[in-house]
C-alpha cells in the first residue's frame, strides 16, 4: 500500500507515470476551482486543505447542506451555490439548474483556473456548464468517491443516467477514484471509460501530532466503533441487536454524519442510544484532530456497509479503514468486497460472511485477546504512508500540472 507513481492509470489499465516529466520546483502553483456538493462536509474540507497545504490555489463553487451544528466558514474563496439536502434528488436537480445563473454571473472566475475539480457527478455537470459559459481553457477533473445506486439500476432511468455520465466522462482530462475496484467493476466495463485515472485513497489527510494512541485492553466489554458517513441501516440494526443481546459484553460507539438516505438521522441514533445504553452516539468528530481520542477508546472498527450491496458498497474502501489502521485498530468487514479484500490481504482485521448476525456472534465469542493485540501490533508496524497521505496529493498535483502544461503546449 505504499504510495507509488504507478497509481496513475492510462487508457488500457495501469501504467506508471513518467517521473521525468513531472514539473520542477519552479513551476507556478496550480490554480484550482473546486465544485463541491457541500462545503461543510469534512471530506470536502479535507481535500481542499490537502491542496492548499501543498501550495495549490483553491477557490470554490459549492453548495451547503443543512446541518444542525454550526461549521466554521470556508478557509478559501467560495461562491455559495445554495442550500441543498441529502437524498432529495428531485430538489437537487432543481437546485443544480438554479445554480446555473449564479455560475454565469461569476463566469469570469472560471476563465483563469488551470483545473475545474468536480466532486461527484452533479458537480461535474455544473463544472462542464461553467467551463463552456466562461469559454475556459481549464481542464475538467472528476473525483468519484461513490457510484450512486441509481446509476447501476436497470430500466430507463438507470440507462439515462449512465448515458449522461458517459457523455460527461468524454470531456474530462483525469478521473480520480478512491478504490481501483470502481474502475475494474464500473467505469471500465460499464461506462467503457478509457481515459486517464488516478488512485487517491481515503487516507488520513496528514499525520496528527498524536500518531499512536495507547491500545485499549481488549478484555470485556469489547468496544466496536462505527465512524464516518453513517448511511447503512442494516449495520445499525445488526449492531443494535448485538448490543441488546450482550449488554455487559459489547459496547458500540457511533460517531459521524448521518446521511439520511436510508432513514438514518440524528434523532434515530439518539432514540436507539436511549433504548440501548451500551450504544453511545456522539455525533460528529474532527478529522484528524479527534482521531487519537476516538480510536483509542475502541477495540474494533466497523468497516461494513450493506447500503448498496452488489455495487457501490462492494467497491468502496472507507475512510474509517485508514483512520483505524493509523491507530492500530483492527477492522471488521464483509468478505468478497474491496474493503474485505484489503483487510484480508493486508492483515488489517477480519472479513466475515453471511448470515452476518450469526458469524459476528461467533467471531466475537471466540475472539482471543492475545490474537487481537497481536493483530493491532502488526497494524502499528505498517509504514504510516499506508494510512496517511504523505505523498499522494502531492503526486496528484504534479500530474495535474503536467497535464495542464501539455494542454497549453498543444492548444
Amino acid at each position: 500500500m505504499a504510495v507509488e507513481l504507478n497509481r496513475l492509470g492510462k487508457s488500457l489499465g495501469n501504467a506508471p507515470a513518467n517521473s521525468d516529466a513531472l514539473p520542477d520546483a519552479n513551476t507556478p502553483p496550480l490554480d484550482i476551482c473546486f465544485f463541491g456538493h457541500d462545503w461543510t462536509e469534512s471530506t470536502i474540507r479535507k481535500r481542499v486543505g490537502a491542496f492548499t497545504q501543498r501550495n495549490a490555489r483553491v477557490s470554490g463553487f459549492m453548495f451547503k447542506r443543512r446541518h444542525d451544528k454550526p461549521t466554521a466558514d470556508p478557509s478559501w474563496e467560495n461562491i455559495e451555490l445554495g442550500l441543498t439536502v441529502d437524498g432529495n434528488y428531485r430538489r437537487r436537480l432543481l437546485q443544480l439548474l438554479a445554480a446555473v445563473p449564479l455560475i454565469w454571473r461569476h463566469r469570469s472566475r472560471l476563465r483563469t483556473p488551470d483545473v475545474l475539480y468536480a466532486r461527484n457527478i452533479d458537480m461535474l455537470f455544473l463544472a462542464f456548464i461553467g467551463k463552456h459559459l466562461a469559454r475556459s481553457r481549464a481542464l475538467l477533473v472528476y473525483e468519484s468517491l461513490d457510484v450512486h445506486p441509481a446509476f447501476t439500476k436497470p430500466g430507463l432511468l438507470g440507462r439515462a443516467l449512465r448515458f449522461a455520465e458517459r457523455r460527461l466522462l468524454s470531456t474530462i482530462a483525469l478521473m480520480v477514484v478512491s478504490s481501483q475496484t470502481f474502475m475494474d467493476c464500473y467505469y471500465h466495463p460499464v461506462q467503457c471509460y478509457r481515459g486517464r485515472w488516478f488512485l487517491l485513497e481515503n487516507k488520513v489527510s496528514s499525520l496528527p501530532e498524536q500518531a499512536v494512541a495507547p491500545l485499549r485492553n481488549p478484555s470485556s466489554p469489547v468496544v466496536i466503533g462505527w465512524f464516518g458517513v453513517l448511511r447503512c441501516r442494516r449495520s445499525l440494526d445488526i449492531l443494535q441487536r448485538l448490543a441488546s443481546r450482550h449488554p455487559n459484553d459489547v459496547v458500540v460507539h457511533i460517531r459521524g454524519l448521518p446521511s439520511e438516505t436510508d432513514g438514518i438521522t440524528d434523532d434515530v441514533f439518539a432514540n436507539i442510544s436511549a433504548q440501548t445504553p451500551n450504544i453511545r452516539y456522539f455525533g460528529r468528530y474532527r478529522n484528524p484532530e479527534d482521531l487519537a481520542q476516538i480510536y483509542g477508546a475502541i477495540n474494533l472498527t466497523w468497516a461494513v456497509d450493506f447500503s448498496a450491496s452488489g455495487a457501490n458498497s462492494d467497491w468502496l474502501i472507507p475512510n474509517r479503514l485508514y483512520e483505524g489502521g493509523l491507530y492500530g485498530v483492527p477492522a471488521i468487514a464483509r468478505q468478497g468486497t474491496a474493503t474485505g479484500d484489503m483487510i484480508e490481504n493486508g492483515n488489517l482485521g477480519w472479513a466475515l460472511v453471511e448470515p452476518f448476525d450469526d458469524t459476528l456472534e461467533t467471531f466475537l465469542s471466540t475472539l482471543d485477546s492475545a490474537a487481537c493485540v497481536a493483530m493491532s501490533e502488526r497494524i502499528r508496524d505498517r509504514d504510516r504512508s499506508a494510512f496517511v497521505d504523505i505523498n499522494d496529493t502531492k503526486i496528484l498535483l504534479q500530474e495535474l500540472t503536467k497535464l495542464v502544461r501539455q494542454s497549453r503546449q498543444s492548444g
